[in-house]
């Protein structure tokens, strides 16, 4: 927003007016709609998601996306609330950065919804009304569950080095599911974490960091790696075997459901996969309407998820199964 403020108010206000999808009336609500950013194609399809309800149910919505930067996120939300929105919808990049956009809404008298990340305060005070997230710490201890698993096949019990690929440090899913996956290796002592790094989320990220990896750890010290996506578990994938580093191979574990993830589980490039579905407009708009009716909603309604693994035979038929209906729908991510 500094570049419109720059431009002066006149320009500034004609750019940001023209997000403003059309309704199908004059006088339909007004839903603002903070992205943290557009920096990866969960992204990408989240933000499609919730501007295609949006306009489904005859919003009109105005958003914004913040490249990944918590302060410029913090600073377009103030705008969007200069123009009294009905309710704010947020999807931040970091957890206590983020948590004076409660207090904003609050001061603004705006229903806040907050979706896939959370703030450092609780759902169901005052304007915060609700937080719609995956329980990142059950994602966690299931990818922990799947790396002790995975360890055991690949070395005839619980051992091994571990190299994490983690995004967005700060994040409410970086800091749920390294401490999910923590709490279960942490019962095995010769199961050690020997290299963490933070991948933004990202594809390149995620392979110049293996790259690396590969280097300082030669054949035989690392024996499993851990990426908080998909897009940064393909990176990795991409540079094991640009290695030739083929004992990596069936020990990536991930999240997301991304169609190329599922793909690697099922043929047993990736050991696990827990899903993430990006779909959220679906899931929002319901409970957009109840608040905009008045009614009462849940502060934290549940957001299920599945888990997919080839480290057994039917797991891995399991994966199969849901690739077959990813490609069948045609969905780049799997739809719960």
């Amino acid at each position: 927003m500094e570049r419109l403020i720059a431009l002066g108010a006149a320009a500034a206000a004609l750019a940001f007016f023209a997000q403003i999808a059309p309704a199908s009336a004059e006088d339909a609500p007004l839903v603002a709609f903070s992205q943290e950013g557009l920096y990866n194609s969960w992204r990408t399809a989240n933000n499609d998601s919730i501007l295609a309800e949006a306009k489904k149910a005859g919003l009109r919505i105005q958003w914004v996306q913040a490249d990944g930067d918590q302060s410029k996120q913090v600073a377009q939300v103030q705008n969007l609330l200069k123009l009294k929105p009905k309710i704010l919808i947020l999807e931040p990049a970091e957890q206590q950065a983020a948590t004076p956009i409660a207090a904003m809404a609050d001061e603004a008298g705006v229903p806040l919804i907050v979706a896939d990340r959370g703030l450092g305060v609780p759902p169901g005070k005052g304007q915060y009304k609700m937080l719609i997230e995956v329980d990142w710490n059950a994602v966690g201890v299931k990818l922990g569950e799947a790396a002790v698993e995975t360890l055991k096949k690949k070395k005839g019990s619980p051992a091994g080095n571990i190299v994490e690929i983690v995004g967005t440090v700060g994040s409410t899913p970086q800091i749920g599911m390294d401490a999910g996956l923590k709490s279960v290796i942490s019962k095995y002592p010769d199961i050690k974490v020997v290299a963490t790094q933070d991948g933004h989320n990202e594809r390149g990220p995620g392979l110049s960091i293996m790259e690396n990896f590969l280097t300082a750890y030669p054949q035989g010290q690392i024996d499993l790696v851990f990426a908080q996506n998909d897009e940064m578990a393909i990176g990795a994938l991409k540079a094991i075997q640009a290695a030739g580093r083929d004992e990596l191979l069936g020990a990536i574990i991930s999240k997301d459901g991304q169609l190329e993830a599922v793909k690697e589980v099922a043929n047993g490039n990736f050991a696990a996969d827990c899903t993430n579905t990006p779909y959220f407009g679906p899931i929002l708009m319901p409970y957009v309407k109840d608040i905009l009716d008045g009614k009462a909603v849940p502060a934290s309604p549940p957001k299920p998820f599945v888990c997919i693994s080839s480290v057994t035979d039917q797991g891995k038929q399991e994966a199969q199964a849901l690739l077959k209906e990813m490609q069948d729908q045609k969905m780049a991510f799997a739809p719960r």
